[in-house]
């Protein structure tokens, strides 16, 4: 039971978007909450320890946006989800309202994905609470003094509960402390059942989506890697199971898909994450069953959110604004 009190805004479904699947492939632009196709104020590439790199986008508010008074500075790390990047369209909705807000807002390029696609021989996974670390650390470094939050979406906040929950039981970074609150929306937590559900013939469409963007979109330094080269010879992965079995997995040092899901899936561990959590997810995700999250063991530091429909990540109101927008940055804004 959660000892933290929010109350997100009323969440009104579109009428004429019903149902987990619709609410999940309805596209809502970029500029559908106001927000306009940011430009970076920087880019900055953050070195991993493997030899690979990240590459944070960072916005800086314009003269005259909002801020606390008498607080300190406010920085927000955004990460993607599967096959996303910075400029997916969420993650500049949410930087454009977290700007007119006041904060200092870093969008995530995480391994192989935007400008990023270059930069790495390794694949990104939900494993990686590494990589968000790292960004995290940065932005510690640049922000001297400023308080920090973080969203990730799907795949980005099982890395996001993955590392806060790692902080539970291990050594703390000596900037830990300023990582105010967390929120992640429609983390894949449970692998092996996210796994079994992808594998059911009515989601083939969504396995197709996320291996067309994966395998034919992998980065060059993938692409050169024998493992790779071999996959592809025997032609294209069919579901993701195949694809996290035959290349993920090997590819980033676990035996096979299954030792892949059961060492990076963040629902074995919530139960140690420190730090005020919100997670957002719906009854009707197509891709992340609901029971994943009923049958987590939250710690009293995690709100968890759990709405009757809104698909996977959807969230679709009328007008083809996605309230998970409202409920994030009503979130981070909360102190």
């Amino acid at each position: 039971m959660s000892e933290l009190e929010f109350r997100p805004p009323k969440f009104v479904p579109s009428r004429w978007i019903a149902g987990g699947h619709l609410q999940t492939i309805t596209r809502v632009s970029a500029a559908a909450d106001g927000a306009t196709a940011l430009r970076a104020s920087a880019e900055h590439t953050v070195p991993l320890g493997d030899g690979d790199a990240i590459v944070l986008h960072e916005n800086v508010p314009v003269d005259g946006a909002a801020a606390r008074p008498g607080r300190s500075a406010r920085c927000a790390l955004l990460i993607h989800g599967l096959g996303g990047c910075h400029r997916s369209p969420y993650m500049i909705r949410l930087a454009g309202r977290l700007l007119a807000d006041g904060w200092t807002v870093y969008r995530a390029d995480m391994r192989g994905a935007g400008a990023g696609r270059l930069l790495a021989a390794g694949l990104n996974h939900a494993g990686r609470s590494g990589d968000v670390q790292a960004a995290l650390a940065f932005i510690a470094a640049r922000n001297p003094g400023a308080s920090i939050s973080a969203a990730g979406v799907s795949l980005g906040g099982n890395q996001l509960l993955l590392m806060a929950s790692r902080w539970g039981s291990d050594s703390k970074p000596d900037w830990a402390d300023r990582l105010e609150r967390i929120v992640t929306v429609a983390p894949p937590i449970e692998l092996v059942r996210c796994s079994e559900n992808m594998q059911r013939l009515s989601r083939r469409p969504y396995n197709y989506y996320f291996i067309r963007s994966l395998f034919d979109g992998a980065p060059p330094r993938v692409r050169e890697h024998e493992l790779f080269r071999s996959l592809a010879g025997s032609g294209r992965p069919r579901t993701l199971f195949q694809l996290d079995d035959r290349l993920t997995a090997p590819h980033s040092g676990f035996d096979g898909a299954q030792d892949y899901y059961a060492r990076c899936g963040a629902g074995r561990s919530v139960r140690c994450n420190p730090i005020p959590t919100l997670v957002l997810a719906a009854e009707d995700d197509p891709i992340v069953p609901a029971s994943c999250f009923r049958d987590a063991d939250w710690p009293r530091s995690t709100h968890l959110l759990l709405t009757k429909t809104g698909g996977h990540a959807g969230f679709i109101t009328a007008g083809r604004r996605s309230w998970m927008d409202d409920c994030v940055v009503a979130w981070m804004n909360q102190f």
